[in-house]
């Protein structure tokens, strides 16, 4: 081939190369104002919700061939309150952008996939955010990455930069945060998912007894999409490898290896709703105490009304934290508690499940569960006794204790070692105890002894009760229960 003709293919390739990035960067221009505007949306419902008032614009945008550079801020309006005027606050982000079709930033970092831009941002010191850079002691507190493909999905990373703050006589230390995250534009499904080495809290407090926290090893991630009622379904999950709280009074308390983890579930018109607690091992004064576990999970919600549900609750909740103290539990208008009537009846008419399985507590020595399954319906009415409206609306339940004597033994001696009395007299005294709840829940009919575990249940339906093998009608056994309880009160 030709040297001419090479030096024309290369300059054909150089033109259309040029020809893409420049109608890119205007798609980009595009895209950026886009995005802005639907922030504005969203932001406009925070402040509907919370009197904060925000607002994203567009302060800059310098569009070149290969890269354009842009800028915008968000003012924040909080309203004026116990005589001060209302205060603004600005946040500003500049951006630079690279062009598609291979933006040159995600080619440095070795993506080779086609792009319509990809960002390099950062957070600009302000008066609002002064503070915030002067704590990360000369680094960009918050910066990231992220790339848009040509069909608008959005993939990237953040960083935020460790801190450090000391004022009076309280201190904060901050480890710095990691991210990545991704949005699918079709279907509005969010993933992100963050980690911390850590972050510790000193300082005393006029409403605690409370002198310092220290949280190790943190990470969260999130992957939710949009329901059909506008609430978000997915998985949530939060971790902690270590998480010690110091008190004035009381002695250090040490979480191990602690999990919190939702899951929100839509099938037709129900959802369902899993929330796993799990703390690993419990350490109290440097000595490993007990692992616990708690298991809720609630199905057959009907969404339409767990909607309503959840906005009447959310709205006395903002009350609530508004009123500066003077509400100290969510309160409800007329219309409200109307909503919560008929919405409480279409829920329980999709015959919902409750369940709690299992509450478990760990210990060196063995593990005691409890385990409930609840079903429900809607009753007649829901104007009547709440004893009567309960039996109505309960179909079924079913419920298991299992109390391991080992675990009881281990639990029984905590609070004598937390005391300073020896270890082995304090498991003496525990195992002395947990014989006893043996000895008295077989003579009392409350459980049995199963394979050195003290075991009750008790089943419901249809108006029977099946207590430990004993059936009886609902009544007669609520004048058991009854019976006992005032006995134990004399």
């Amino acid at each position: 081939m030709k040297k001419s003709a090479l030096v024309g293919i290369v300059v054909a390739l150089g033109a259309i190369w040029t020809g893409t990035a420049w109608y890119t960067g205007q798609k980009a221009e595009a895209f950026v104002k886009q995005a802005i505007e639907d922030s504005n949306v969203e932001l406009k419902k925070v402040a509907d919700k919370w009197g904060i008032n925000a607002v994203a614009e567009l302060v800059s945008f310098e569009r070149g061939v290969f890269s354009s550079v842009s800028r915008y801020r968000i003012k924040f309006t909080t309203p004026a309150a116990d005589g001060k005027p209302a205060q603004e606050r600005d946040v500003v982000f500049v951006e630079h952008l690279s062009h598609g079709p291979l933006p040159l930033s995600n080619l440095k970092s070795g993506k080779f996939v086609p792009a319509m831009v990809a960002s390099d941002f950062a957070l600009e010191e302000t008066e609002a955010v002064k503070e915030w850079f002067t704590a990360a002691k000369g680094a960009v507190p918050l910066s990231g990455h992220y790339s848009v493909s040509y069909g608008k999905d959005i993939t990237g990373k953040f960083d935020m930069a460790p801190v450090d703050v000391a004022k009076d006589t309280t201190k904060l230390a901050f480890a710095g945060m990691k991210g990545d995250f991704e949005f699918e534009t079709s279907t509005k499904r969010g993933v992100f998912a963050v980690a911390s080495d850590g972050l510790e809290l000193s300082g005393p407090s006029d409403h605690s007894d409370i002198t310092a926290m220290a949280l190790k090893g943190i990470t969260l991630t999130s992957d939710m999409k949009p329901a059909s009622n506008d609430m978000y379904v997915g998985s949530q999950k939060l971790t902690f490898k270590d998480w010690t709280i110091t008190s004035k009074e009381k002695p250090p308390v040490q979480f191990k290896d602690t999990t919190i983890a939702a899951d929100l579930t839509e099938t037709g018109s129900a959802m369902g709703a899993k929330l796993a607690l799990d703390f690993g091992m419990i350490n109290v004064q440097a000595k490993d105490m007990a692992g616990l576990k708690l298991v809720i999970d609630a199905q057959n919600l009907d969404s339409k009304s767990l909607k309503v549900l959840n906005d009447v609750y959310e709205a006395s909740s903002r009350r609530m934290l508004q009123s500066q103290g003077e509400e100290q539990t969510p309160e409800f208008t007329d219309e409200e508690k109307a909503l919560l009537k008929t919405n409480l009846e279409q829920l329980l008419a999709g015959n919902p499940t409750l369940a709690v399985a299992p509450l478990e507590v760990r210990t060196a020595n063995g593990t005691s569960t409890f385990n409930l399954n609840l079903a429900l319906a809607k009753p007649a009415q829901l104007d009547g006794e709440f004893s009567d409206m309960l039996v109505e609306a309960l179909r079924k339940l079913d419920a298991k204790l299992v109390l391991s004597k080992g675990n009881l033994t281990d639990l029984m001696a905590i609070e004598p070692l937390t005391r300073g009395v020896p270890a082995e007299q304090a498991t003496q005294t525990a195992k002395g105890q947990a014989e006893m709840v043996g000895t008295m829940a077989t003579a009392m009919g409350l459980g049995k002894v199963e394979n050195n575990n003290i075991v009750t249940y008790l089943n419901y339906a249809d108006g029977q009760v099946d207590f430990n093998g004993k059936k009886m009608p609902l009544q007669q056994f609520m004048m058991m229960v009854m019976g006992g309880v005032m006995g134990g009160m004399r």
